[in-house]
Order: structure tokens, then C-alpha cells, then sequence
């Protein structure tokens, strides 16, 4: 801020941040207070970035959970209170407003004593002031790659107080590991320098995820399906009336400036708002825009074993992390994504249940609600629901953004059980399918090179393997989504798997003729090709029919083997 005596400005509860997007297609910026209000109306937040629109998902969520705190909430308790909301289809704004009335003064983006998710009077040692804008804002590169950005750098002066808000969540959220310059107050300098302690999540909390969020067709119902108030497999961490499970807006006294190590969460709330940053908004004389940032780690944790109160990503026990770590058990790890494949190659560990459930809460809450009576499968407004999964991948060290990511899945209601048959079918499939491209495919690829005679190095035959296999998955994409999405209860799950497994055998099938059509290479002319033995087209394409057959089956319609 400009001094110590500058006026608050920008309440995040009344002035408009939050985009939206409604229900009949229109676009608006709102108010916190706003968006609860128009919930039932609102089919997504949106942002400047997709990644900002989760973390500001979750802000609203960590709100719900403080406004209806209830203590003595039984879990029948519990239910009626979310079956009534549910009923309803809005919020009881009194409920709202008389709670954010009473946290007012908290939520001011620029104020000199409690500015939001800030650190007041934050300052750098030395004589650096700030960091310009451009530090926050995750779309912009460093200054030799600048001319690759859509942004212009005459923009990147200054900011919006609206525009700011937003990176500033997406900050404490995603914001990158690496190197920060020391804030007075800090005593985790090494060398004029600051950096995350060895072992804990060094990104933002979401970077260290691999985030989930439940979607239903309005911003109700997906805030309403990802209010986990009690976790059916733990008995022992109370979520919803968890008095000791503060906002950092609830605190008597905000964050000081130091790093502080944190073993675990308090509960939901703490994870949904962790400030994994000591931030700053450096604003211009008259606050009106924001012009820089000071940037510091905050409160770290270790991203094993916080299941408890975590809910919104899946989990995978990790018996490599154990002896790294040099745990008595396996830690729970969270399941990453991966920014080059779809959501649906990795869609086993968010529906499937081995010997742990390990799904993500959310998903879990979704089959509590059934398993209770509270949500029907049978009534339109939630015959499906949608998976949604974002996150950002990192480069060096976790100190540069690379990509990030962002899905959508449609699934049939049914699929947030555990107890669906069809899941089983469906994970197979998907795994079968990986082998069949990964390496049957690819497999082809590499034998139509050697059989044309092909002594390059290997890499130009991976490369070429490569491409076909990204081809495969893109050209696979709209069946998957479309099957998914098709593969409801009425179905019988194994002739639906088959038809399925045909139409993707199918694909394949084209795909290996159209790159053996770019072969001049006579069918039975045999080559040495090392530890395969002789090699030619018609061997290389016995063996890939014999592939698919392996993986996907036989399709006695379709003479292609012949």
C-alpha cells in the first residue's frame, strides 16, 4: 500500500471480482455476497485464468462451512441441514449476511491492519520494494521469452483491484516453489535467501494436488455436492461444526511475516484456505490499482497424509515415499494429474475402490448423499454429474509455471458409487485400451520402420511412435466421453463394454492402415531388426492384430485380419 495511513478499499463482499457465468449465458462480475445469491442462477466461476476459478470454489465452500458451524450437529443432524438447502435449491442469505456483517472488516483487499490473505506493512529487506505485477499474474513469461505472451507489457504496469483479488487467491493456491527474497520478519534465510523446507509442499497447496472438484449444473448444487460435512470412512476428524477449524479472516491477529511449519490441518477450512504465502499488494498513490506484490512462503505442510481433512483429490499409498521418508507405514500420497493426458486415462483413481477407498471426499460425499436418501438418481436435476479437474504442472524445480490444466468429465450418478459394477468394466477398459495404444500401437510403429529398412537412430523412431500414440488418444477422446457419459444403471455393463471395446478396436484399426499407407515397402520382404528377428509388413501386421485381439478382443464382424 501507499502508506500507513491509506483508507480501506475494495471489500471482496460487496464489490464485484468473482466472474460468473449464468445459466442462460450471460457474464457478470460479483460480490461474495452475490454469488451466494445467485448460486441457483449461476452455471460457473470463471476467471482470468481457468486455474482461479477452483481456488475461489473453495473460498465460498470454507465460507458455507463457518456460517452454518454447528457443534453439537449430529450426523442425522448434518443431512437434514443439507437435504433442506437441498430442497430449497438456495442459501439462506440472513443466515450469510449475518455472518459476513460480523467478518466485515476482514475481507478489504487493500487495508492498512487486516488487508485479505495478506500479511499488513509485509516488506522485502534491503531496498526492493516490490516485485512489479507481472510476478503474480501466472500467463505472463519472464522477460526473454516475452515475446511469446499474449499479453502486452505496457498492460503490466498495474492491475485492477477486481483482477488482483483473483491472482491473489490463485497465489496462495499455485503460486511456484523456488528461490524468495527475504521479508523482514522471516528467520528461514540461507545465504540472502528463502526457501521451502525439505520435505513439504513447496508450490502453492493446490500445486502439490491433483484437484477435484464435483460439478453439478448450477453454482449451487456444485457447491452443495463438494460440502463434505462428514466423511463416512473417519469417524474420528470431525468436518462440518469444527470450532477449532478457523478462516484466517476469524483470527485475532493476522499472519506474521515468519514461515511456520505445519504438521497438519485443523480441519477443511484450514485446507481450503491455507496461506501458503506471506503476501502483499502494493497499490498506486490513490489505491486504485494494484502495482506489485511482496512474496514470501507462508505456512508449509508435507502433502502425505492429510486426508483426513483434504477432500478434494484423490490418493495412492506410497510404499517409495515410505523408505524416502523413512516412515513405520506407507504414506497416503496425493494422485497428480497429468497435464498430457484426459481426464478420462486417469479416471480409475477417482471412481474405483482397491483395497482402501482412496477416491477423492467429494466423490465419496456424493455416494454418502445416495447411500442416506438424500439425493435420488432417479430425479433429472442430478441423473449425472461432472468431474472437474484443474492444477498446474511446474519446471525447474517447481520455480517456473509449464502448463496448466483444466477437464471436465460427465458421468452418470451412479459412478460415485463404489459399489457400481460397471466401474470395474470401466476401469479395464481404460487400462486395456493404454495397452493397446501405449503398446501395441506404438509397437507397429516401430516394426513398420524396421520392415522399410529403417537403420536411424532410435529417436526418430520414437518420435514417430509418439505422434501416432497422441494421435490415437485425440482420436479416441469423443468415444470415451461419449461412453462414459452413455453408461448408465439401465444398461447391461458387459455387451455396453464390448460394443465399446469394438468401436475403439475400430479406431485403431484405421489409424495402423492409414500410417501403413505411408509405407513403400513391399508386404513380405523380411529385414533383420535386432531382438525382434526378421521383420516385415506382414509380420509387424499379424502382430498388431494380434495385439488388439489381446487387449480389446475379437470383432468377428470385421474381417480385417484376413
Amino acid at each position: 500500500m501507499s502508506g500507513a495511513a491509506s483508507p480501506r478499499r475494495f471489500n471482496l463482499l460487496d464489490e464485484a471480482w468473482m466472474p460468473c457465468v449464468f445459466s442462460d449465458g450471460s457474464f457478470r462480475e460479483l460480490s461474495v455476497r452475490e454469488a451466494f445469491r445467485e448460486a441457483p442462477h449461476i452455471r460457473s466461476v470463471s476467471g482470468d485464468l481457468p486455474q482461479q476459478s477452483m481456488p475461489m470454489v473453495r473460498l465460498l465452500l470454507a465460507i458455507l462451512y463457518c456460517v452454518y458451524c454447528d457443534a453439537d450437529a449430529s450426523q442425522d443432524d448434518m443431512r437434514k441441514t443439507w437435504k433442506f438447502f437441498w430442497d430449497a435449491g438456495t442459501f439462506s442469505m440472513n443466515t450469510i449476511d449475518e455472518y459476513l456483517d460480523e467478518f466485515h472488516d476482514r475481507f478489504y483487499l487493500l487495508d492498512p491492519e487486516r488487508p485479505f490473505y495478506q500479511v499488513p506493512g509485509l516488506a522485502y529487506e534491503g531496498k526492493k520494494e516490490y516485485d512489479p505485477i507481472g510476478e503474480m499474474i501466472a500467463d505472463v513469461p519472464k522477460p526473454d521469452k516475452y515475446l511469446f505472451s499474449m499479453r502486452s507489457s505496457k498492460a503490466l504496469t498495474s492491475i485492477g483491484l477486481a483482477e488482483a483479488a483473483r491472482w491473489l487467491i490463485f497465489l496462495q493456491a499455485y503460486d511456484t516453489a523456488g528461490i524468495k527474497t527475504p521479508v523482514v520478519g522471516n528467520t528461514h534465510v540461507n545465504k540472502g535467501k528463502v526457501y521451502a523446507p525439505k520435505g513439504m509442499a513447496g508450490t502453492g497447496w493446490l500445486g502439490a494436488l491433483g484437484p477435484v472438484m464435483v460439478e453439478g449444473a448450477t453454482l449451487f448444487h456444485t457447491l452443495m455436492l463438494n460440502w463434505c460435512l462428514y466423511d463416512a470412512n473417519d469417524g474420528e476428524n470431525r468436518l462440518f461444526g469444527n470450532e477449532d477449524d478457523v478462516p484466517p479472516w476469524e483470527l485475532d491477529e493476522p499472519s506474521g511475516a515468519d514461515l511456520t511449519i505445519r504438521t497438519s490441518f485443523t480441519g477443511p477450512v484450514d485446507a481450503l484456505t491455507f496461506q501458503t504465502r506471506r503476501l502483499r499488494l502494493a497499490s498506486n498513490e490513490d489505491d486504485s490499482r494494484v502495482i506489485g506484490i511482496v512474496n514470501c512462503y507462508g505456512d508449509v505442510i508435507a502433502p502425505y497424509n492429510t486426508d483426513s481433512y483434504e477432500k478434494m483429490t484423490a490418493w495412492r499409498v506410497s510404499p517409495t515415499q515410505q523408505k524416502k521418508l523413512g516412515l513405520s507405514t506407507p504414506p497416503l500420497m496425493p494422485v497428480t494429474h497429468d497435464a498430457g493426458k484426459a481426464l478420462w486415462r486417469g479416471l480409475g483413481p477417482m471412481i474405483a475402490v482397491g483395497d482402501r477407498d482412496l477416491r477423492p471426499g467429494v466423490i465419496r460425499w456424493v455416494e454418502e448423499l445416495q447411500n442416506a436418501g438424500c439425493l435420488d438418481p432417479d430425479e433429472h436435476i442430478l441423473a449425472s454429474f461432472s468431474i472437474h479437474t484443474q492444477g498446474m504442472t511446474y519446471g525447474t524445480q517447481s520455480s517456473v509455471y509449464e502448463t496448466g490444466i483444466d477437464d471436465v468429465l460427465t458421468l452418470p450418478l451412479v459412478f460415485s458409487r463404489a459399489d457400481y459394477p460397471a466401474i470395474n468394466a470401466v476401469v479395464k477398459i481404460i487400462d486395456d485400451t493404454r495397452m493397446a495404444v501405449d503398446l501395441v500401437l506404438t509397437n507397429y510403429v516401430r516394426n513398420l520402420s524396421a520392415a522399410a529398412g529403417d537403420h536411424a537412430s532410435g529417436s526418430r523412431a520414437q518420435a514417430a511412435s509418439d505422434h501416432v500414440r497422441e494421435n490415437a488418444y485425440a482420436q479416441l477422446d469423443a468415444l470415451f466421453r461419449d461412453r462414459l457419459a452413455g453408461f448408465t444403471a439401465d444398461k447391461d455393463y458387459e455387451s455396453y463394454g464390448n460394443l465399446w471395446r469394438t468401436d475403439t478396436r475400430r479406431i485403431l484399426i484405421d489409424i495402423g492402415r492409414e500410417y501403413l499407407a505411408d509405407f513403400d515397402a513391399p508386404m513380405f520382404v523380411e529385414r533383420d531388426s535386432g531382438k525382434m528377428g526378421t521383420m516385415s509388413v506382414a509380420r509387424a501386421t499379424q502382430l498388431f492384430w494380434g495385439g488388439l485381439n489381446k487387449y480389446l478382443g475379437v470383432n468377428t464382424n470385421n474381417k480385417e485380419g484376413e
